[in-house]
């Protein structure tokens, strides 16, 4: 079965309820300025919370995976993770194991990922609030995540799927794909079609 939509989840209302519209729009734009087309783009209803068996509490965030497999479980049981790319996001603080966090985590096998959007915020940084620039990051992380999902790995290129292992490595990335992996996703949405 195909690829017929993308669906962005809140996980929690604060820092993402207000704002999921609004990326709804931006995702559909950026996709469509790389001739994707043909793939509904819809914002989840429903605020979907993490489970607390996710949370670790000695490290005070959420495990990625843990999340991607709930996600991934919820959208099964609804019957629409097999037709849909499904990208959790959150007001959260995230990790993966041997990393200190991450500000995503996907499983294309799944077709699932989580964006974690509380390092994004510029306050995170004792810096002041500024919605331009934690959107920019926010369509960035998301956009990077949907390249995982639809089968890009990190690439080298001025891209947005360059590895960011701190804030000042978002910012300095692009929030568009580069020439390479425009031809991937292309790729990739033929054949799942």
């Amino acid at each position: 079965m195909g690829i017929k939509r993308i669906i962005l989840v809140p996980l929690t209302t604060h820092g993402v309820l207000e704002y999921l519209d609004a990326l709804n729009e931006a995702i559909g734009r950026k996709l469509g300025e790389i001739g994707v087309g043909g793939i509904d783009i819809l914002a989840w209803p429903d605020t979907l919370k993490p489970p607390m068996k996710c949370f670790d509490w000695s490290r005070l965030q959420y495990h990625g995976g843990c999340i991607v497999k709930y996600l991934r479980e919820v959208f099964q049981l609804v019957g629409l993770v097999d037709s849909s790319l499904v990208v959790g996001v959150g007001y959260l603080d995230g990790y993966e194991y041997g990393l200190n966090f991450v500000f995503g985590e996907a499983s294309p096998d799944q077709h699932v990922a989580v964006v974690f959007t509380k390092r994004l915020k510029p306050e995170y940084y004792g810096e002041q609030a500024r919605f331009d620039l934690y959107f920019e990051r926010l369509v960035k992380e998301t956009l990077h995540e949907l390249g995982h999902l639809m089968g890009l790995e990190h690439c080298s290129n001025y891209c947005v799927m360059r590895f960011s292992n701190s804030i000042l490595e978002v910012d300095e990335k692009p929030a568009k794909y580069c020439g390479d992996c425009v031809l991937k996703i292309k790729n990739y949405i033929s054949r799942t079609k």
